[in-house]
C-alpha cells in the first residue's frame, strides 16, 4: 500500500504532537497547533495513519515551510519527499512561486532533500534553534 496525502484537520493536532514528540528535540507544545496553520496543512496518511505532517505559511506568492516531520518509525521509505513534492504542487497550483525554510545546520539528510527540490542556501540564523543551541540554515528557491 503506498502512503497518501490529504488538508490536516484540527482532529489532527494530537497525532501530529505525538509525532512531534518523537522527532524532534525541541518539539513544539501541542497549544502552538491552531486553527490559524489549517490553511496551508497538509498530512501523510499510510492505511489510515498519519504518519507525517508539513505545515506552509505565507502571502501572496511565497510560502515558508514552518514544520514538517515524518514519524521516525516510517523515515527512509521516500515519504517524506513525497510530501514535500505533492503539498508544494499544491502550492504552485494556488499561486506560490517562492518557497522558504530554516533548517538547522547539522541536518545533513533534510538539506540533500531541499536541494533536490531546488532549495539553495540565503544566509543564517545564528542560534537559532535550542537544545541543542545550534545555528539554522536559511534556504530558497523560486519557480520560473
Amino acid at each position: 500500500m503506498e502512503p497518501w496525502f490529504r488538508a490536516i484537520t484540527a482532529e489532527d493536532f494530537p497525532l501530529i504532537h505525538a509525532i512531534e514528540q518523537v522527532a524532534f528535540p525541541n518539539p513544539w507544545p501541542l497549544d502552538a497547533f491552531s486553527d490559524f496553520l489549517l490553511p496551508w496543512a497538509w498530512g501523510l496518511i499510510f492505511e489510515s495513519e498519519l504518519v507525517g505532517y508539513i505545515f506552509y505559511h505565507g502571502v501572496g506568492d511565497e510560502m515558508v515551510i514552518i514544520n514538517f516531520a515524518i514519524s521516525p518509525d516510517f523515515q527512509g521509505r521516500g515519504w517524506g519527499e513525497f510530501l514535500l513534492k505533492e503539498s508544494m504542487q499544491k502550492m504552485i497550483e494556488s499561486g506560490v512561486r517562492r518557497f522558504f525554510l530554516d533548517v538547522r545546520i547539522s541536518n545533513d539528510k533534510a538539506r540533500r532533500l531541499y536541494e533536490k527540490f531546488g532549495f539553495v542556501p540565503m544566509g543564517t540564523r545564528k542560534g537559532y534553534y535550542t537544545l541543542p543551541e545550534e545555528d539554522a540554515l536559511v534556504m530558497g528557491m523560486q519557480i520560473q
